[in-house]
């Protein structure tokens, strides 16, 4: 194990709660802008604000709660497999939702 890794580890629970305190709250406040955006007439680009602001969300736990960051290489090749799935779902969705409203 690496010194970096060890320091990681032993981490104090003060400075755990003070790092993953910001990440909640930037979490909570793409929370409150997806709400605001569902309800906000953006026409076409609607879903694809929605599905920008769920990567975001999803790029700050998989950074920082599933700790990627500082994971080996086969863990994140995994995690990268896993988004990769994820994108290709958002993006059949994404042009599912986009042909439905050009037959409005």
């Amino acid at each position: 194990m690496s010194a970096e890794a060890e320091s990681k580890s032993t981490e104090t629970p003060g400075a755990l709660w003070r790092r993953n305190l910001w990440v909640w709250a930037g979490l909570m406040l793409f929370l409150a802008l997806s709400t605001w955006a569902a309800y906000w007439p953006y026409g076409r680009i609607d879903t694809a604000v929605a599905f920008g602001i769920a990567g975001v969300k999803t790029a700050l736990v998989a950074l920082v709660f599933m700790r990627l960051k500082h994971a080996s290489g086969l863990v994140r090749v995994v995690a990268a497999c896993g988004l990769f799935w994820a994108a290709i779902l958002f993006t059949l969705t994404l042009a599912d939702v986009l042909s439905r409203m050009a037959n409005r």
